[in-house]
């Protein structure tokens, strides 16, 4: 749906609202969309045969032990990071406890930048640990700072697959969006 396709800025806000109304959404506020469709409710945004579980790091324990696809967003909409895993639970729960032994520096001197640290459980807490406009509320260089953002400001939406080979399919095509704010991979270190 473009806004080019109707005669008035009005007219494709009433179809806008209709066709949202018609996928579920009780609300226009915050429609989610994707190349000018609407998302429909509960379903991944790249490939709508695919259902999506939105739940908090606080329900890790609801997270099963399946391959699949993550995503963590904050709940202002900063989407942060998008991944796969062969067991979902245990990958969040790397995520989640983020210890700073795991943090190991690449060289000796300065460590200033995502770059100079080798992560041996979480991408996300490397960036997170030099992230310092995400928020002002929770210090991300600390494990308990990172810990307690994660659990307060975002949220993760799930999507379980047949197995990791459709999960990195699918991660392939929400990295192209070119949205996430965190990238990379974990390298393990011995």
């Amino acid at each position: 749906m473009k806004r080019d396709d109707f005669d008035s800025h009005e007219a494709f806000i009433n179809a806008l609202k209709k066709e949202a109304r018609k996928l579920g959404y009780t609300s226009f506020e915050g429609l989610p969309m994707y190349k000018g469709e609407i998302i429909p409710k509960g379903k991944l945004a790249f490939d709508f045969s695919y259902d999506v579980l939105s739940l908090s790091f606080e329900r890790l324990c609801e997270i099963q032990n399946e391959p699949g696809l993550y995503q963590i967003h904050t709940f202002d909409g900063v989407p942060l990071k998008v991944g796969i895993a062969k067991n979902l639970h245990r990958r969040l729960n790397q995520h989640f406890k983020s210890l700073q032994r795991r943090l190991k520096p690449k060289t000796t001197g300065e460590i200033n930048h995502p770059s100079h640290l080798i992560s041996k459980q979480s991408i996300l807490a490397k960036h997170m640990f030099f992230d310092n406009t995400l928020t002002t509320d929770y210090d991300l260089k600390t494990e308990s700072g990172r810990h307690e953002f994660l659990k307060q400001e975002t949220y993760l939406l799930i999507t379980y697959t047949p197995d990791r080979e459709e999960a990195k399919r699918i991660e392939e095509i929400a990295e192209g969006s070119d949205i996430w704010r965190y990238k990379g991979r974990v390298r393990v270190i011995d």
